[in-house]
């Protein structure tokens, strides 16, 4: 089902970054549901206007990617 594919959903791949970036500035954090939760929010907040600008123009192209592909989405 190519249109729910989770790579061609842009907040996907935000939630991707803000893993990323919990995991860089706070691999400890899973200890503390506090700490977790601020962790969270801070990760949210770092999250550009910029790069979600990025993701929605990408669509473009990731969608022609899986055309191509016959329904395979690879890193275009």
């Amino acid at each position: 089902w190519p249109p729910f594919s989770p790579d061609l959903s842009p907040i996907e791949t935000l939630w991707d970054d803000m893993k990323d970036y919990i995991q860089e500035h706070y691999p400890q954090v899973h200890s503390s549901y506090k700490r977790l939760r601020a962790a969270i929010q801070e990760a949210w907040e770092s999250i550009t206007h910029e790069r979600i600008k990025e993701l929605v123009h990408s669509m473009r192209a990731r969608c022609k990617a899986v055309i191509d592909a016959d329904g395979w989405y690879t890193k275009y």
